[in-house]
């Protein structure tokens, strides 16, 4: 059985992510998939879960520099659920409209551990 954020290999070849399980008419369960293209889109899709092929359970390590949506920090947890991971990201500099710049001090967030794994590992 595979888990939210572990890389599945589809028949095709084609890599991709599980972003999160819904049940289908047929009293199973289907995984949500992802994947980022060359192009920087987004490919996803729906399969029966047990067809599944695990090719990577992805692991960090508390303290492992990671980016989340192009910000830079380190790894902290995973929630209980496991759907979700800590981030704690970097401090960093926006230019505001008037041409100054806002200092963001360092914070932790909240992500979809899928999407994490998606962004740092090779899918």
């Amino acid at each position: 059985m595979v888990a939210v954020g572990d890389i599945v290999l589809l028949g095709s070849g084609l890599r991709y992510a599980v972003l999160g399980f819904l049940g289908n008419p047929n009293g199973g369960q289907d995984a949500k998939l992802i994947r980022r293209n060359s192009d920087g889109s987004y490919s996803s899709f729906q399969k029966s879960a047990e067809f599944l092929i695990s090719a990577e359970t992805p692991a960090f390590e508390p303290g492992e520099q990671v980016t989340i949506d192009g910000f830079k920090g380190q790894f902290m947890s995973r929630e209980a659920d496991g759907d979700v991971a800590r981030v704690m990201l970097e401090p960093r500099r926006r230019q505001s409209a008037g041409g100054g710049f806002i200092q963001i001090e360092p914070g932790v967030c909240r992500a979809s551990y899928a999407l994490l794994v998606l962004e740092n590992r090779k899918v």
